[in-house]
């Protein structure tokens, strides 16, 4: 029986196939081996992407926190290293 995926590798996958927003969605419940900044860089993508016309409101430029939090996404999770 195979064992099931764990979630780091889950989201090395969905980034290989560049489906960030799914792995934004999980990455961003992470806790432990990420600073700070990177966590809130990504939480913010995940934000935008679901909340693009609130975070306007609020003066963000949500293309540029996707773009911003996808670059911490494919920094920490676009390699093979295990």
């Amino acid at each position: 029986m195979a064992e099931p995926e764990k979630k780091t590798d889950t989201v090395r996958r969905l980034v290989r196939e560049h489906e960030y927003r799914s792995a934004l969605r999980i990455v961003k419940d992470f806790r432990l081996g990420i600073s700070r900044d990177d966590l809130d860089a990504m939480r913010l993508a995940y934000e935008c992407m679901v909340r693009p016309v609130f975070y306007s409101q609020l003066g963000r430029d949500p293309a540029a926190e996707v773009k911003r939090g996808i670059g911490v996404l494919v920094r920490l999770y676009g390699s093979e290293r295990r």
